[in-house]
């Protein structure tokens, strides 16, 4: 089965900080990131993560794809450019979002768009073997200022066996 995920620029950016973008490809077939996505992760290349998520996108991790019509679903969900362009290309190819905003979450789950987030691939790449354990790379998140509810941090800690 083909698994096909469009991402935001929060957990892109989460993941290229903890050297962890590779994870996409093990747990996605085919990985999308909006135009405007891309633009926002990488218009200032002296952010933490710019140069990896373009260093991803040029090894062919990502495809970049334009979006219509995202000014106004922006507008008409009070979203950033960003998330409205990563859910408009979900909404289209009928996938997932990799969406962590609570906003954007919500406005997707109204959509019937699928989400997943940070938590969720980091989740699935430590009971797949493919990372050795997952509070030190929360750790890291909370110390680039990264907030994840602490619910959802005990309970991936739960499931991935660590608590």
């Amino acid at each position: 089965m083909h698994v096909m995920v469009v991402a935001d620029s929060g957990p892109l950016i989460a993941l290229a900080r903890l050297d962890l973008l590779r994870l996409l490809r093990t747990h996605f077939d085919e990985v999308l990131v909006p135009d405007a996505v891309f633009a926002e992760c990488t218009v200032h290349p002296h952010r933490p993560g710019a140069q990896a998520i373009r260093a991803a996108q040029e090894s062919g991790l990502f495809a970049c794809v334009a979006v219509t019509g995202v000014d106004q679903f922006a507008g008409d969900h009070l979203l950033d450019r960003g998330e409205a362009a990563a859910l408009v290309l979900a909404q289209e190819r009928a996938c997932p979002a990799l969406v962590d905003e609570r906003k954007g979450r919500r406005v997707a789950r109204q959509l019937g768009i699928p989400v997943v987030g940070t938590v969720g691939v980091l989740l699935a790449a430590r009971q797949a073997g493919n990372v050795d354990a997952l509070a030190p790379l929360f750790d890291a998140l909370a110390t680039y200022g990264y907030r994840i509810p602490a619910d959802m941090v005990l309970e991936a800690l739960r499931r991935a066996g660590e608590i």
